[in-house]
């Protein structure tokens, strides 16, 4: 009997290494975020949201519940859950005496790995007392959202230098080092032409009292290159490599033929904290020279050097093709920096297959360590039919070399897979990618009566046929409601985290919505079983090799993909492997002691992959021939001893 449980484990070991599928276990439902639950309605809007390594996940948000709207926070902690109250983090102050608290909105979080999280926002403070306009104000935590500083005043970023300037859109990032860094956009130059601005700071933590300690007195204008107050430079956006090196990109209208300066995207970049920055900007698309319109750029960047970004524009590449001439409607296109934002590449690469009169909107970057580069985008591109102009997909394509080539643009891969083309209006896509390879989706969809947040992940670093087939609606359905201005974030271990603004509230009509957030973990030892919905998984066994992209692992799912899917009967050998196994793979997993033996009693079958995959037909026949010669020569050797 102990003979046959050997076999049996070792069997289903190798049976397991032949899947490669892989499930995300979300929440059995979305939780409120905007704690406690009142019975008078309120108008909770724009979340904002971060996480670190260690399990704790920090949202903020705009709320009205004190009456004019104010930034709050929650913090999730692992083994205990969300604050049962979710903390106001504005003070008011400064503020001219006898003067209205502003309405403080369009709030942006930013945490370490350490408890400290810096939060900024938008505040009209200046505009009710008639002393200004809006501006950036900050303050941050250093025990992980509970109680925030400096005490009782609010930390403004932004300056009236030369000029009084309203000052919009803050962004943020920051690394372990207490430094922040923050862009906005800012019209102080020439009312109503907004340009780039910046500024960073380190806090200081010490005892008996912290200290924030600017890089730059005051902020400084990253748009160079061109007259102050004269063209517009908007939608910035920043990305950090966590060493000091910061990465800005925008779009901007100058045009200045006289000296061969078009509008474009443009980008700037610091090395040193944001201390110092490009005396000109570098324009790093390569749309020709004409009126078009290049729109809201992203960005994305490694610990390595590689700075990432991509775009929309309708200006096309006739260079390149017919397949590449502009059509009118917008493309998604991509370059890169490979020394830390120094050079970028000379020419841009379109992204969205070419030589299709489609419209795109709303395309997103991510990227890790390893060279994995995506890229996601909603599109109302039909490959079987002309295509409804009133519906959009989400489609997208990646990059396993840095962004050198993209690997899907003859065909890009669409991700809303739950829904049939031209049935749905997918929009405002995000995507994010770990160290492992696996890449998440997630976007609002209007399939059905109202806007829902839909998600979809690979765990082959995007590759085709590696999506679910179905996507996976993230919001709940009753009450319905539409649920917008989602955001989503990862870590390296699997968790991927969604929140978003809702207005299913069923206390009042009106213009009320609360936070509501989701999340869900991706185990790279999650099987599904044939015939189940995502989350209804089972464990298998990898634990012997540690890793399931260990290289044997890949060679075996290779030699699955290749000869038993190919077949009927392959395929029902699988099949009744993921219907059988989860005992046996369970029993695996807790018993350490197996994986010696088996990583040995595996040998001969890695191997006999290894022949069949990178062995030619005839290749093969000669080496059966030999091994028959082999053990019948051992066996008539065997039959002459006894």
């Amino acid at each position: 009997m102990q003979v046959l449980n050997i076999f049996f484990l070792l069997t289903t070991f190798i049976l397991s290494l032949f899947s490669a599928a892989q499930a995300v276990d979300f929440d059995a439902r979305d939780s409120r975020v905007d704690l406690p639950i009142l019975m008078v309605p309120n108008n909770a809007v724009t979340p904002h949201m971060s996480a670190d390594k260690n399990g704790h996940i920090y949202v903020t948000w705009s709320d009205n519940k004190g009456g004019s709207p104010s930034i709050y926070t929650n913090t999730f902690f692992p083994g205990r859950g969300w604050l049962p109250d979710s903390i106001p983090i504005t003070t008011g102050y400064p503020r001219p005496q006898g003067s209205e608290i502003g309405n403080a909105i369009s709030p942006q979080v930013c945490s370490d790995n350490s408890g400290h999280v810096y939060v900024v926002w938008v505040d009209d403070r200046a505009v009710k007392a008639k002393t200004g306009k809006r501006d950036i104000y900050l303050r941050y935590s250093k025990d992980y959202g509970l109680t925030w500083y400096h005490d009782f005043i609010d930390e403004r970023i932004d300056s009236d230098n030369p000029a009084i300037g309203d000052s919009i859109n803050p962004q943020i990032t920051c690394n372990e080092d207490g430094n922040v860094y923050v862009v906005w956009q800012d019209d102080r130059n020439n009312a109503g032409i907004y340009e780039v601005y910046f500024r960073s700071l380190q806090i200081r933590f010490a005892k008996p009292a912290d200290y924030i300690q600017y890089y730059q007195y005051p902020e400084v204008k990253l748009n160079t290159g061109v007259t102050a107050g004269r063209y517009n430079a908007i939608y910035s956006m920043i990305s950090t490599d966590r060493n000091g090196h910061v990465y800005v990109v925008w779009e901007d209208k100058r045009n200045v033929p006289e000296e061969d300066i078009y509008p474009g995207i443009y980008f700037n970049v610091s090395k040193d904290h944001g201390s110092t920055w490009l005396q000109t900007a570098t324009r790093i698309d390569s749309a020709p020279i004409g009126f078009y319109d290049s729109r809201l750029p992203v960005i994305s960047s490694d610990s390595n050097g590689y700075v990432y970004a991509a775009w929309t524009d309708n200006a096309g590449r006739p260079t390149r093709g017919d397949e590449f001439a502009g059509d009118g409607t917008l493309d998604v296109y991509f370059n890169r920096s490979v020394d830390y934002g120094v050079t970028w590449d000379k020419e841009d690469k379109r992204i969205d297959t070419p030589a299709q009169r489609v419209d795109v909107r709303h395309a997103a970057i991510g990227s890790n360590d390893k060279g994995v580069v995506c890229i996601v985008w909603s599109s109302n591109f039909d490959d079987s039919s002309s295509g409804n102009k009133d519906h959009f997909n989400i489609y997208f394509n990646h990059s396993e070399n840095r962004g050198s080539t993209f690997l899907d643009s003859k065909s890009n891969i669409r991700l809303d897979t739950g829904v049939q083309p031209e049935k749905t209006s997918a929009l405002a896509p995000l995507v994010q990618v770990d160290n492992i390879g696996n890449v998440y989706a997630a976007w609002v969809d209007k399939r059905e009566s109202t806007y829902d947040i839909f998600f979809n992940f690979s765990i082959e670093k995007g590759q085709k046929d590696t999506w679910q087939d179905s996507d996976i609606r993230l919001d709940y359905p009753n009450p319905p409601g539409d649920s917008i201005n989602h955001r989503m974030t990862i870590d390296n271990t699997g968790n991927v985290y969604v929140v978003w603004q809702d207005d299913r509230s069923a206390l009042a009509e009106g213009d009320y919505n609360n936070i509501y957030f989701i999340s869900g973990f991706l185990d790279i030892e999650r099987l599904l079983i044939s015939g189940q919905r995502v989350g209804e998984a089972c464990f298998i066994a990898t634990a012997v090799y540690g890793n399931p992209f260990d290289p044997r692992v890949k060679l075996l799912r290779e030699f699955r993909d290749r000869h038993l899917m190919s077949n009927r009967f392959g395929k029902w050998f699988v099949s009744l492997y993921y219907r059988f196994s989860p005992p046996a793979a369970d029993f695996i997993s807790e018993n350490s002691y197996l994986k010696a033996p088996l990583r040995i009693a595996l040998l001969p079958v890695v191997g006999i992959a290894a022949l069949a995959m990178h062995t030619t037909n005839i290749q093969k026949v000669m080496l059966i021939l030999l091994i028959l010669c082999v053990l019948t020569t051992a066996w008539a050797f065997w039959q002459r001893l006894h």
